[in-house]
């Protein structure tokens, strides 16, 4: 029992570091991970995916390459393809993989974000409970586990010592 305890605490730190190491430490060498919500840039970039993005500078933005941009609202933001790119007004035209046409606006250079460098799929729809209300709960949920589980392995461990 002590031994599951144990084992069943360090598994739920593991998981605790490794989501962290995913979704948070990225942040500290400028790579942004990124929801992927629509399937606009199927197979590449599937729904429910997360994308690391990167910043770009508006001399590397070229035809064919793969950014992220804020849409005018300048709240959301979108992944799609670059179809060409216009230097002289300083905005590139967009498509998606996954759409017949191309986005009906052009993007200025000011709203591109950066461009992803790799994705991991699926880990969105965890990510996407995580930050939601029931996944904090979860998390703090998963932290008193752990700390009862740790609680348990020591008074286990006491006994043990007490009847040798």
């Amino acid at each position: 029992m002590r031994r599951l305890c144990k084992w069943s605490a360090l598994g739920i730190c593991g998981l605790l570091a490794l989501l962290t190491v995913l979704l948070a430490l990225p942040g500290l060498v400028g790579i942004h991970p990124l929801l992927v919500q629509s399937g606009s840039m199927d197979p590449d970039y599937p729904a429910g995916s997360v994308i690391y993005v990167k910043q770009a500078e508006a001399a590397e933005l070229a035809e064919g390459m793969v950014v992220t941009f804020y849409l005018p609202d300048e709240e959301t933001m979108i992944t799609h393809r670059i179809v060409r790119v216009d230097a002289d007004r300083e905005e590139i035209y967009t498509k998606g993989d996954a759409n017949e046409l191309e986005d009906s606006a052009a993007t200025p250079f000011s709203r591109v974000v950066g461009t992803p460098v790799f994705c991991i799929p699926c880990l969105g729809y965890l990510a996407g409970y995580l930050a939601s209300g029931a996944g904090k709960v979860g998390i703090v949920l998963l932290v008193v586990l752990v700390c009862l589980l740790s609680w348990m392995e020591g008074t286990l461990l006491q006994e043990e010592a007490g009847e040798a």
